[in-house]
């Protein structure tokens, strides 16, 4: 059954809806520092991690969300699965894999964006080995491993995309689908926040406080915090209901550069043909390509208006050469995990659970064990590059208020340089792509390009500005050290 388009609109209206949710949400990850990796690192060095309660909920609601809407019949139940990835053994594998290569990246798919953004070098080489990754999965690896033919079929142990075996409530024998969407629902939900819970529970324990006197404020509470994350996923999911997918994705316009900055060249991932490469089905620039920069932008403006911005080179216990080269590696094992698994910490675990799919668990299964390898994995390559060196670490770093300014000018602007260069280069660029935008709709979207490149520079620049004139200094912070 084909998709049914809940609410119908211009595509541009999609570019600038995607363009402001995606600067909102990188202001607020950034602020919350929302980021699977930071999480883990401190579930495995403390038991508990406020981080991960508020990324629990945020699914959780967005579970709860997506299953009521479909129940009480605000969204058509064919929307909430036509989209979604199959499930099968490459969910599990490139899951596993992506887990571990963001443990090394250290930064998830909104963590590595939003730190880009705040001025952290080591995801910068992050995204660049996830550039390098998706050439490398474009060329031997998906013809290798035939996901081609797994992707699109659904045969034993193994779910095609779009099928709506993916959607759990489908599969509850003898319960119409509206009910098992709100049942499935609430189980996902009560589930997530029992883990919350746990987590809750050892983190008060282990900061001394009593379950009566440790509430947080409530607008700081990881479940106040979770909730509004989760608002990203349902207005999305409501949105682009029979659109296109209508869930939250990252990885899939991200891995999609590659193939920007090589179309120019006549360079094509994966060959020319249309049925050839996953590169050469879709668009390469799309609305979820202005979601991903403009959280990269919206973490830059939001970080330089809290005057937490600076530029960062990994501090950990390796050499920042070290650090650096772990992260592009990093980098690089999650673009062929995702790839594979055609999802990411975002468009699989979050998206998967949120659309209550087979694909979703699956992930989940993956992602988990990937992150705890990933973990291991990160602290014993830290520590051998470190070799016999010892490092002085300091919690605040002591940087000149002219740097800070030079640095918050500098990045601002050659940032917003590069979105305006994007929307320029899109025009011409389109005639040579494989997958071709409308004319007259990839000529709004150089204009939207443009536009938010030069706020970003004017934003960038005054704020900055202001904070410099008004209190004499810009203020510095740094995260804990498993934030790197």
């Amino acid at each position: 059954m084909s998709a049914i388009p809940l609410l119908i609109y211009a595509p541009i209206i999609a570019v600038i809806f995607y363009a402001i949710l995606g600067f909102l949400f990188g202001g607020y990850a950034e602020r919350k520092t929302y980021c699977m990796v930071i999480a883990t690192h401190q579930v495995m060095g403390l038991r508990y991690s406020s981080i991960y309660e508020i990324i629990l909920i945020s699914i959780g609601v967005s579970a709860l969300g997506t299953g009521l809407l479909v129940a009480v019949g605000a969204v058509p139940v064919v929307d909430a699965y036509a989209f979604l990835p199959g499930a099968g053994w490459f969910t599990l594998l490139g899951s596993f894999i992506f887990g571990f290569g963001m443990m090394l990246g250290q930064g998830c798919m909104v963590g590595m964006l939003w730190k880009s953004g705040s001025g952290y070098v080591v995801n910068w080489m992050e995204l660049l080995g996830l550039a390098l990754g998706s050439i490398i999965f474009a060329f031997p690896i998906f013809n290798w491993l035939d996901l081609a033919y797994w992707w699109k079929n659904t045969r034993t142990a193994n779910v095609g995309n779009g099928s709506s075996i993916n959607y759990v409530p489908n599969i509850l024998f003898g319960i119409p689908v509206v009910v098992g969407a709100a049942i499935i629902g609430i189980a996902f939900f009560v589930a997530l926040l029992a883990v919350a819970l746990v987590l809750r529970k050892r983190r008060l324990k282990g900061q001394g406080i009593s379950g009566n006197k440790g509430k947080m404020a409530f607008m700081n509470s990881p479940y106040f915090v979770g909730t509004i994350f989760s608002f990203a996923m349902i207005a999305s999911f409501v949105f682009a209901a029979g659109h296109s997918f209508n869930y939250l994705g990252v990885t899939t316009p991200v891995a999609l550069f590659s193939q920007y900055l090589l179309s120019p060249f006549g360079v094509y991932l994966g060959g020319s043909s249309l049925s050839g490469n996953w590169y050469q089905t879709i668009p390469v620039i799309s609305a979820f390509s202005f979601f991903i920069l403009m959280i990269i932008a919206g973490a830059t403006i939001f970080s330089m208006a809290r005057g937490t911005f600076k530029i960062r080179f990994p501090s950990g216990s390796a050499s920042k050469i070290g650090d650096l080269s772990i992260g592009f590696v990093g980098g690089i094992i999650i673009a062929i995990g995702a790839r594979i698994a055609q999802g990411c910490s975002v468009g699989g675990f979050w998206s998967g659970l949120a659309g209550l799919s087979l694909f979703g668990l699956v992930f989940t299964v993956g992602i988990i064990l990937g992150s705890v390898a990933g973990y291991f994995a990160y602290i014993f390559l830290s520590t051998k590059l470190a070799g016999s060196r010892t490092r002085a670490h300091s919690p605040v770093n002591v940087v000149s208020r002219y740097r800070s300014l030079l640095e918050q000018y500098v990045f601002s602007i050659i940032f917003g340089l590069i979105l305006v260069a994007i929307g320029l280069e899109s025009l011409s660029a389109n005639s040579k792509y494989i997958v071709k935008v409308p004319a007259s709709l990839m000529t709004q979207e150089s204009y939207v390009m443009i536009i938010a490149g030069l706020i970003v520079m004017i934003l960038g620049v005054s704020i900055s500005t202001y904070h410099y004139i008004r209190t004499g200094e810009i203020k510095k912070s740094t995260l804990t050290p498993a934030a790197r």
